[in-house]
């Protein structure tokens, strides 16, 4: 899938109140990339090979899956403890939602954000989270700051891998042979983890590496669902983690095929424009009554 228009729906993921008290959001600052011309020994790539195959059998065993999230964004922003330790910039929590092999759903339902004048976090005003829904044959993102709700078709020979093969194929539908064709991975798990295995994936291609410099997934060793998943953006000082609430996992189960992944309404106010995968003109629809304009944010 072109990198472009795939990206711009994943990286909004594209996986928190702590429900693991091993793991923190910081736990995963303490693990050293590996530079992509050290090669692993034969014990290191045999284990790692034996599990990108068990984790692709799994996948292909799950026909639906969904469970709420969690998100932390640092940046150059963030502030820092006593300690002098980085936090959060934004909190969020939401949901996604995943049908094999090409709908997706991932929805932001609330955000805060540090105030750096009343030294706290803060709730958001006005302003509509991360939304994007896949639906096998159109991508549909909307993007609050401009009002609108924008359709990607994407032509058939797109479809069925929308989801699998785009730019963060981690969470939906992972296959062995395109993670390693695509990707540097080692398992890092610690020591003293028994319950998780831990991967790092760096990016082998430009398109991928223009969008990350670092992916690092945290998967359930009884399952191989995920758990979390940390992305360091290009430049490796901004990072976004993911947490996956295990307690709200639904595996081929509790989703509504039509409601979950139909073509969402577009919302009064809104402007709907309709693209193509190929990166053709977008046509902007009749535009909606104009509704109220957005809220300020708070701070």
């Amino acid at each position: 899938m072109p990198a472009i228009t795939c990206c711009r729906c994943l990286r909004t993921v594209l996986f928190f109140a702590v429900v693991a008290a091993a793991w923190t959001p910081f736990a995963f600052a303490q693990q050293q990339a590996l530079p992509q011309t050290q090669s692993l020994s034969p014990e290191q790539q045999a284990a790692l090979d034996r599990l990108l195959a068990a984790w692709e059998a799994r996948n292909a065993a799950v026909t639906t899956w969904s469970c709420s999230f969690y998100k932390w964004e640092y940046n150059a922003w963030s502030p820092a403890d006593p300690s002098g330790e980085r936090l959060a910039f934004s909190e969020s929590s939401g949901e996604i939602k995943y049908a094999a092999p090409d709908k997706g759903m991932f929805r932001v339902k609330d955000s805060k954000q540090w105030n750096g004048e009343t030294r706290r976090y803060e709730p958001r005003v006005g302003e509509a989270g991360e939304h994007w829904v896949c639906n096998g044959a159109s991508i549909y993102e909307f993007r609050h700051t401009e009002r609108q709700l924008r359709e990607t078709r994407l032509p058939p020979e797109m479809r069925g891998k929308a989801i699998s093969d785009g730019p963060l194929p981690f969470v939906f539908g992972a296959k062995a042979d395109t993670l390693k064709k695509r990707y540097t991975m080692r398992i890092i798990t610690p020591p003293s983890v028994n319950d998780q295995v831990w991967l790092e994936a760096l990016p082998r291609m430009q398109a991928d590496a223009a969008n990350f410099s670092k992916v690092e997934l945290i998967l359930q060793a009884r399952d191989l669902m995920p758990f979390a998943m940390q992305i360091f953006k290009p430049g490796g000082q901004d990072r976004d983690v993911y947490q996956f609430d295990p307690r709200t996992n639904l595996i081929d189960k509790g989703l509504d095929m039509i409601r979950d992944f139909s073509k969402p309404v577009t919302p009064l106010g809104y402007t709907f424009i309709l693209e193509d995968a190929q990166g053709g003109a977008a046509q902007p629809q009749p535009q909606q009554p104009a509704g109220p304009p957005p809220l300020p944010r708070a701070g």
